[in-house]
């Protein structure tokens, strides 16, 4: 059949042409079809883009919080119909040059997307992904592993105590431990009560046991077939290739079957609700203001896109810096060191919410008055035309930004657009914001038209709630003894018959992982070595210079958004200053600039700019990991019409911050230490690692320094006496100002096309180099390095987050490339079955940095921790004592040249190459350490490992952050404890 989809209703191999939109501000095409004979949707964005992505997306409609369709995503990710081998999911990650590669679970859909520039490889993974949704073996002991399963504490003897085991299971325990999880939970729970929002989608630790393999293989039958899916495609590969390769993998001789019933609406409160509930914190913890409370309203339908994106405006508007107005006026209070507004816009009604961190249970009410009383104070006055576009520019520049560094740009257009067409909304309105904002930009010249709707949405809306989570010293207890109880309850009633049931389950299991541990996976499609270019990605930087000035220019397209950098060393620090100089850098661009209060500073950046941020950087030097180049570094970027006004507010900040306004210091302080407090759960897994490397070289003492455990620290202590705090911060920043931002030899790093480079050359670089150059003290890397021994830290936590570390070798070494991918053959081998699958952790690894010369294990969301180090010691031994074959060592380098090729967007290449510039890490060093990858033999990997880490396996530094019952099951007494 002749493939000719130009005009709508044009057909091939039964899929009918739809929708063919350009969408000129993203540069691409916009292309939709539907599958006659199954119903099948397919999208397609076609764009000059080398990273193709594709995704495949499901409506999973929670029916209570088992974590049913959280469940299914893995469980369909253990074996299909064409690939019957364990775990195609990790397994092609370690076959493929793929750029990305997920699944995830969201609240009424689950998506399977993955990205690659290799075309060959591309539809190696779309094969393999397409027959695990819609064939999947869902074997129910894949279900036991992944999902839940009681098991006895020792497998075979009855007698023991009964236990809740499973990969979900104990990753939930993880992911509810945190204050930000319950609090979105208990949220939805609340607002929309009606709706599937309000169960837990990923599963309620007390709720998954329910779960059934018979409810999984129905949910599977019900909602992943082919006419309920939505196929995406991004990039550059042709449309005709995917339409021909899903119609024969997934399409052809399917029956079509009836759409799933819409989800309905949430019927609209008649009077506001409010809500008590708790988080866990620990017992030790004060808990004087530590009270959260969010205030939310429902606002609009998810298919309204014009009033979703003004409602986006209207965030920004009030919401959208310390010096909005509503979120000044909470600040200002001081009844909360924290004040956020969100807008979720992936359910089908929108709800505005505002949390506010640091609050005194006692004085709530006096809040909620407040934030009322502001609002209504804003409807009162005319919104000013400037922060209105200040608004508007916000939104353009977060639309118009190519952004690929966490996740693909493709991914980013798929949740823009799949997710409102699932809700029944025309996806090119979620794209295109210009034509809005012309609509928009009308409406607001009518001075009455934000208040009103600010009125409308906030005032006269029935449909609020108010959440107040209060901080809990025993519930983390409480629900362990609950599990404990329940635990005991079905232990008690059990049968004899039933007692064998779970003997037999475990060692059946334990059969299982063992077969698929020596089953082939040759019957996956996979990447070789032939398929791998010999060479490097490298960046040019064309290099300038003009007085005290180098400028260092990379060339691309960045849809017309300007990144600079400005780079000059650091002088020598004093020890106790690293955690004050970290401080300085994370408040500097919060602060006021030269004539300018703070709040002109950051409403001027809102006007202007896209962000400007400060940042420190080691620069650790390519040919010895203990010498490093430290740097101070401001960046900011902007749309190209306001490239002068990005590099008024750079020579500002670096030339005039207001460092000594109290009130502001205050508040910041504040504020940060709410944050931290709310993350350190969650920051759990950086700190273990930081704490263990934090004793093997100057330069990981520093980075620990800066960003781990200290830091934390040091803002506690602070805020303990808040004003005493305020004025030592202000101390330090003063002298920061004059020895830091002293600046000696600047160095201006731009990404932008040649025509705007020019443009900025031609202005003479805004006389950013006018800046008073003086010689500095130079940083000096003999620092004290205390060492540090293996302890652990007591948390609100039902399970552990663990690292083991060890001194390596740097990027010159010989052993450095074989080193690297040693880590990849022990995850493969031993790390991802012994932790993950049978230990139940949510996720462990191995992890080598040439550029710090050390290596380490870890382990997350892990119900363990005497077996995790085992586990960790075992695999560099399986690996030193050649446990791997040569298509193992392939699959190893093959996950090496995934990182090293890893794609960059454009706005961060020019720093990228600044980088590799400043560390010393040439073209030829970084080609050489690439062929040495591909070249490696299996006695090169061996030798490695025994020479940098079998001599040290029993030295390893353990740190592991984790709950007392745990700790005090798998820890002995003499096992040093800190509590943070």
């Amino acid at each position: 059949m002749a493939y000719d989809l130009k005009k709508i209703g044009d057909s091939y191999k039964g899929f009918t042409l739809t929708k063919k939109l350009p969408i000129q501000e993203l540069q691409c095409t916009l292309v939709e079809l539907i599958h006659e004979p199954t119903g099948a949707q397919v999208m397609h964005i076609d764009c000059n883009d080398e990273e193709n992505l594709f995704c495949i997306n499901f409506p999973t409609i929670p029916y209570n919080s088992n974590g049913v369709a959280h469940i299914l995503e893995h469980t369909v990710l253990c074996g299909s119909k064409k690939f019957p081998v364990k775990d195609p999911f990790f397994s092609m990650s370690r076959r493929s040059l793929h750029t990305f590669m997920n699944a995830m679970t969201g609240s009424d859909f689950t998506c399977y997307p993955a990205s690659s520039q290799n075309e060959k490889d591309f539809y190696n993974l779309l094969e393999v992904y397409l027959d695990a949704t819609f064939n999947p073996l869902l074997k129910k002991m894949s279900f036991l592993q992944e999902g839940h399963r009681l098991e006895f504490t020792e497998p075979a003897d009855p007698s023991t105590p009964l236990q809740f085991k499973g990969i979900v299971y104990n990753e939930m325990k993880g992911a509810m431990s945190s204050a930000d999880a319950r609090l979105w939970q208990h949220l939805f729970e609340h607002l929309t009560p009606n709706l599937p929002y309000a169960y837990n989608s990923g599963g309620d630790p007390f709720v998954i046991p329910s779960l059934s393999h018979q409810e999984l293989l129905d949910f599977h039958k019900t909602h992943y077939h082919p006419s309920l899916a939505q196929f995406f495609f991004y990039g550059n590969f042709p449309l005709k290739k995917h339409l021909d390769f899903i119609e024969a993998k997934a399409l052809k001789g399917v029956t079509k079957i009836s759409k799933l019933p819409p989800i309905g609406e949430q019927p609209l409160f008649s009077s506001p609700k409010y809500a008590v509930e708790s988080y866990p914190v620990s017992e030790d913890e004060r808990l004087e203001n530590k009270s959260v409370v969010s205030f939310s309203w429902l606002v609009t339908k998810a298919t309204h896109v014009e009033e979703v994106l003004l409602i986006t405006l209207l965030d920004q508007i009030l919401m959208g810096t310390d010096a909005s107005p509503l979120k000044s006026a909470l600040l200002e209070s001081d009844l909360c060191t924290q004040a956020d507004a969100y807008l979720d816009t992936d359910i089908t009604q929108v709800p505005w919410v505002i949390v506010c961190k640091g609050c005194n249970e006692e004085k709530i009410e006096t809040l909620q008055k407040v934030l009322m009383e502001a609002i209504h104070k804003i409807t009162q006055e005319e919104i000013p035309q400037k922060l209105i576009e200040s608004a508007l520019h916000q939104v353009e520049f977060s639309r118009s930004e190519i952004t690929s560094d966490s996740n693909p740009f493709g991914l980013t257009l798929f949740f823009r657009s799949v997710i409102p067409k699932m809700y029944g909304a025309e996806p090119e309105n979620a794209l295109m914001i210009h034509s809005h904002f012309k609509k928009i930009r009308e409406k607001t010249k009518d001075p009455l038209f934000l208040p009103n709707l600010i009125k409308k949405y906030f005032l006269d809306n029935p449909h609020f709630l108010r959440l107040h989570l209060k901080p809990s010293k025993t519930l983390l207890n409480e629900e362990y003894e609950k599990e404990q109880n329940l635990l005991k309850t079905i232990q008690e009633k059990l049968t004899d018959s039933e007692k064998k049931a779970i003997v037999l389950n475990a060692q059946e299991l334990d059969i299982f992982q063992k077969q698929q541990e020596n089953e082939s996976i040759e019957c996956l499609p996979k990447i070789t070595i032939k398929d791998v270019s010999s060479e490097i990605k490298d960046y040019s930087l064309e290099n300038y210079h003009q007085d005290n000035l180098d400028v260092f220019y990379h060339e691309c397209f960045t849809n017309k958004i300007v990144y600079a950098d400005i780079f000059f060393d650091l002088p020598n620090i004093e020890n106790d200053d690293l955690t004050y100089l970290s401080l300085f850098q994370t408040l500097l661009t919060d602060l006021g600039a030269k004539e300018k209060s703070y709040q002109q500073t950051l409403e001027y950046m809102q006007e202007y700019t896209g962000g400007v941020d400060a940042s420190i950087s080691l620069h650790i030097q390519a040919d010895n990991p203990r010498n490093c180049k430290p740097t101070f570094c401001l960046r900011g970027k902007a749309l190209y019409r306001n490239t002068e006004k990005l590099f008024a507010i750079l020579k500002d900040f670096l030339t005039a911050p207001k460092v000594e306004d109290p009130k502001r210091i205050k508040q910041l302080l504040l504020q940060l230490n709410s944050h931290l407090e709310a993350q350190v759960n969650r920051n759990a897994m950086q700190y273990a690692v930081l704490s263990s490397l934090s004793g093997l070289s100057p330069c990981s003492y520093v980075y620990n320094q800066w960003h781990g455990l200290p830091f934390f620290k040091l803002i506690k202590f602070l805020v303990q006496d808040i004003d005493q705090g305020v004025a030592l911060v202000i101390k330090k920043f003063k002298e920061f100002v004059a020895r830091v931002l002293n600046i000696h030899q600047m160095h201006l790093v731009l990404a932008c096309d040649r025509e705007h480079f020019e443009s900025i050359k031609s202005q003479n670089f805004f006389q950013v180099n006018d800046i008073k150059s003086r010689e500095i003290t130079p940083w000096n890397n003999d620092f004290s390095v205390t060492p540090v021994f293996s302890h652990s830290y007591e948390l609100a936590l039902p399970v552990a987050f663990t690292s083991m570390a060890y001194k390596a070798v740097g990027f010159t070494d010989k052993h450095s490339p074989h080193l690297l991918i040693a880590t990849h053959l022990m995850e493969n081998l031993v790390l991802h079955n012994a932790i993950r699958e049978i230990g139940g952790a949510y996720g462990s690894g191995a992890t080598y940095s040439p550029t710090s010369g050390h290596f380490y294990f870890y382990a997350y969301r892990d119900p363990h921790i005497k077996s995790s180090q085992k586990a960790f010691e075992k695999a560099i031994n399986f690996i030193a004592e050649e446990n791997f074959s040569e298509d193992q060592l392939e699959e190893a380098k093959l996950g090496v040249i995934q990182s090293i090729d890893s794609p960059i967007s454009p706005g961060s290449r020019a720093v990228t190459a600044y980088i590799w510039q400043k560390a010393g890490k040439t073209s030829s060093m970084r080609k050489d350490f690439r062929k040495k990858v591909l070249q490696a033999s299996k006695k090169d990997i061996t030798e490695a490992v025994k020479t940098c880490l079998s001599s040290q396996e029993s030295k390893g530094i353990l740190v592991t952050f984790a709950g007392p019952n745990l700790l005090k099951k798998e820890l002995n007494e003499s096992f040093p404890r800190f509590k943070i």
